[in-house]
């Protein structure tokens, strides 16, 4: 039947994970889809709404439908056993973030996979952004002179999550790309406050601020990044922002544009009437071809790369942007904050 993927679990996420393995399927990029979940009715549903197949039980995919891969956008609390089981049975696994409920469940994970060969993702979408590539490059490159800091902000409205609160639902993104950016760098501390929700446990505003190694990005001081996350964004509404700070030149991408990003030049952070004055740099515009949205990009290059695993490719030859251990240190610099908070 060729390659074959399953999504397990139909909520809001896997319901986008459903509606982009259908237009990867439409590209030819996966030849079947099967949709899972142990609700028959939603089950049902999702797969008449996007003409696909379905299933209520995933520890038998495999058996039924010889699966290939599978991406679990279950509630955090079945992501460790799902994403077990179906190694255990060579399915090839993307596991939505957060990879696990903490640290240690996130490294048997990580064990498991290495266990029995299979690939193992973990959705930190963001690192396939286009934008966030290039810039990426940029400071690798020294064109922006030394990172000063960063500046992220993912707002939105929502109801709070009953399994978990917005620094390991949103936060995770933004921890992780600031260390992404700075070359997958440790950070040296990391400090928050959060504010509660009307859920006991369940945090539903909060700002991190971290702190890396001297010399990163050649900042004798070390960059810092400062994070605001927050489910309660009643003025502002949806806000997915990064802002790089250089010596030299600053960034401005916006998460929800695919095409490209803007560039202020200050050179030796320049001041006066020509490099802004009081007001920003002169920006241009920084166009970028062939940028489609991240889960997309995610999903593409995890079917691509699990493609070429089952044609004897090693997983070390694969350049994956988000493997398993990737996850791990999300659940630990979560962890970190979370304590931070108390």
């Amino acid at each position: 039947m060729g390659f074959t993927v399953a999504v397990v679990g139909t909520g809001y996420w896997g319901r986008n994970h459903v509606r982009t393995w259908v237009s990867l399927k439409q590209e030819q990029v996966i030849d079947r889809l099967i949709v899972c979940d142990v609700d028959e009715n939603r089950a049902r549903e999702l797969a008449e709404e996007f003409d696909c197949e379905w299933h209520t039980d995933a520890l038998t995919l495999r058996e039924n439908y010889d699966i290939d891969a599978a991406t679990i956008a279950t509630p955090t609390p079945m992501h460790a056993p799902l994403a077990i089981a179906l190694m255990q049975q060579g399915v090839d696994v993307l596991v939505e973030k957060p990879l696990a409920l903490d640290e240690v469940e996130a490294q048997s994970i990580v064990t498991c996979a290495q266990e029995t060969g299979r690939m193992l993702c973990v959705g930190h979408l963001f690192r396939y952004h286009v934008a966030i590539r290039k810039a990426a490059d940029m400071i690798a490159s020294g064109e922006l002179g030394p990172v000063l800091h960063i500046e992220s902000e993912r707002l939105s409205v929502r109801e709070p999550r009953p399994d978990i609160g917005v620094i390991a639902a949103l936060a995770i993104h933004d921890m992780d790309i600031c260390r992404d950016l700075m070359g997958d760098v440790d950070p040296d501390e990391i400090d928050a406050f959060s504010l509660p929700s009307e859920i006991a446990g369940i945090e539903d505003h909060a700002v991190i601020h971290m702190r890396f190694p001297s010399g990163t990005t050649d900042n004798p001081l070390g960059p810092s990044a400062q994070i605001t996350v927050s489910w309660r964004s009643r003025v502002r509404g949806k806000v997915r922002e990064l802002r790089i700070i250089g010596r030299d030149a600053s960034l401005h991408i916006d998460y929800l544009d695919h095409t490209g990003f803007w560039l202020h030049k200050h050179p030796d952070n320049i001041r006066g009437p020509e490099w802004g004055g009081f007001g920003a740099a002169p920006r241009e515009r920084v166009e970028i071809e062939g940028g489609e949205p991240s889960l997309t990009a995610e999903l593409r290059a995890f079917a691509e790369a699990s493609q070429s695993l089952a044609s004897g490719e090693s997983i070390e030859s694969l350049g994956l942007l988000a493997p398993g251990p990737i996850g791990v240190i999300g659940m630990r610099l979560v962890e970190a904050a979370l304590r931070a908070t108390k």
